[in-house]
């Protein structure tokens, strides 16, 4: 994915996750997660990232939805979707579009480890 000027990073961890029976053979996973965001949107990100695969498919689809608590007292929500990709070894690769709700769009790319529970990424406008 070609990617423009970096705005941010984030590093989050996983808090909770809920698994639930998805489409067909697929598993829904629900993770919440926190942590923080550097960059033009910096803040105390919350929120949750829902993830739809088949068990041993190299790839599947993602969904986010959140907030990042920004140091000016301002909240900016966030909507993502995008694609995941097994790495191997409890990696997942995320690439997506985030939607913001001060009109930011921005391309994501992170990677998560299961074994961690973490997912650290960036953004890029």
């Amino acid at each position: 994915m070609a990617q423009g000027k970096q705005i941010g990073e984030f590093k989050l961890t996983s808090t909770s996750i809920t698994y639930t029976p998805g489409p067909g053979e697929a598993l829904t996973a629900q993770v919440n997660v926190e942590g923080d965001v550097t960059g033009e949107i910096a803040g105390k990100a919350r929120g949750t990232l829902t993830v739809v695969g088949v068990p041993g498919a190299k790839s599947g689809t993602y969904s986010y939805c959140g907030v990042t608590l920004m140091g000016n007292g301002e909240l900016n929500a966030v909507s993502s979707q995008g694609t995941v990709e097994n790495l191997g070894n409890h990696k997942r690769r995320l690439r997506g579009v985030n939607r913001f709700s001060d009109g930011r769009l921005a391309t994501v790319e992170a990677e998560g480890d299961l074994m961690a529970g973490t997912l650290n990424g960036k953004l890029y406008e």
